[in-house]
C-alpha cells in the first residue's frame, strides 16, 4: 500500500487490539496477536506515524511491545490510568511501566485519561515533571466535555489534547476552542469519528438503549448517500476536513478495515460540498446520543 498524504493525519487507536470494543465490533472478539500485527504492519506501511494507546486498554500496550513498535520510528501516545495513589512517584512510575510494556525508553506523548486529573495540582505537577525528565516529549489531556477542552486549550503548559468529535458531536465548533488550541500550540487529536461504529450501523439494528440516535443516523446516512459517500467515508472525512484538527484517531478490528480507512482519507479533496451540508446540520442531538458512556 502506497502512503497517501492524508494518511499522515491519521492516528491509529489501539483499544481494539487490546479489548473487544465498540457497539459495532466487526469480528465479535478481540483480534489475535497475528491479526493485530497485520494491522500494525499495514498502518506503518501506509505512512501512519501516530499510535494511540493506554494502560487501561486491556493488553494493547503489551501487543505494541511484542510487535516492536519502538523500532519503527513512529510516535506513541499513552494515557495515565485513573485513581492512582496520591504520592510523588505515581505518575512517573506509571509512565515507566507503560514504557516497559511497550519496550521503549520514552514516549512521544502521555495524556491524563480523565479530565478531572487535570485539575489535581499534584498529578499535573508530576506529569510536567515526567516531561522535564525526558520520559515523554509531550503531555496533555483526553477530555469528554467542552468546558474541559477549553480549560486545557487555555492552559499554556499542555502540548496535546484528545477530543471527541464527529458529525453528530459538533459542540466544540460553537466555542473558541480551536482558535485557543492554535494560539497556544496545542496539538488536537480527534477521536470517535464513527461514534464507536454507531454512524455506520443499519438504523434498524441500533440498540434500543440508544434508540434516540436512529433519526440522526438516518439523516446523516441519507446526506452521505446523496453526495456519493458511504457512511464510513463521510464520517471519517468529516473529521479530517476540519482545519483545527491535527490528527484523527481511529480504530480497526482487521487489516482490511485499516486499508479501507486509508482509501477513505485519499478522497478528502472530493468531500467539500458534502462537508458544507453536514456542517451545522446536527445541532440538536441529545447528549445521550453523543456521549457513549451514557449508552
Amino acid at each position: 500500500m502506497q502512503p497517501d498524504i492524508n494518511s499522515l493525519r491519521l492516528c491509529l487507536g489501539t483499544v481494539q487490539l487490546g479489548t473487544k470494543y465498540g457497539v459495532a465490533n466487526a469480528i465479535g472478539r478481540q483480534p489475535t496477536e497475528h491479526e493485530s500485527f497485520d494491522v500494525l504492519h499495514a498502518a506503518i506501511g501506509a505512512g501512519i506515524k501516530y499510535f494511540d494507546t493506554a494502560s487501561v486498554y486491556g493488553n494493547a500496550e503489551e501487543v505494541l511491545g511484542d510487535f516492536g513498535i519502538g523500532e519503527h520510528g513512529v510516535n506513541v501516545i499513552s494515557k495515565l490510568k485513573p485513581d492512582l495513589p496520591d504520592d510523588e512517584n505515581s505518575v512517573v512510575d506509571e509512565i515507566k511501566k507503560s514504557c516497559e510494556r511497550m519496550r521503549v525508553k520514552s514516549l512521544y506523548g502521555y495524556m491524563l485519561h480523565r479530565a478531572s486529573d487535570f485539575y489535581h495540582d499534584g498529578i499535573r505537577r508530576r506529569l510536567l515533571k515526567a516531561r522535564e525528565m525526558g520520559l515523554v516529549s509531550h503531555v496533555g489531556v483526553s477530555i469528554y466535555e467542552p468546558e474541559d477542552a477549553l480549560a486545557v486549550a487555555r492552559d499554556g503548559e499542555m502540548d496535546l489534547i484528545q477530543i471527541p468529535y464527529n458529525v453528530l458531536d459538533q459542540r466544540l465548533d460553537e466555542t473558541d476552542f480551536f482558535e485557543l488550541a492554535e494560539k497556544n500550540k496545542v496539538q488536537v487529536f480527534a477521536r470517535s469519528a464513527f461514534l464507536q461504529g454507531l454512524l455506520l450501523m443499519d438504523v434498524n439494528k441500533i440498540p434500543n438503549n440508544i434508540i434516540e440516535a436512529r433519526p440522526f443516523v438516518e439523516k446523516f446516512q441519507h446526506i452521505s448517500k446523496e453526495y456519493g459517500f458511504s457512511p464510513a467515508e463521510a464520517a471519517m472525512l468529516y473529521s479530517l476536513n476540519h482545519s483545527g484538527i491535527g490528527h484523527v484517531v481511529f480504530g480497526v478490528d482487521t487489516e482490511t478495515q485499516l486499508e479501507e480507512n486509508i482509501k477513505i482519507a485519499s478522497r478528502l479533496i472530493e468531500f467539500e460540498e458534502c462537508y458544507k451540508t453536514l456542517r451545522g446540520a446536527f445541532d440538536d442531538v441529545p447528549r445521550k446520543v453523543i456521549v457513549p458512556s451514557l449508552w
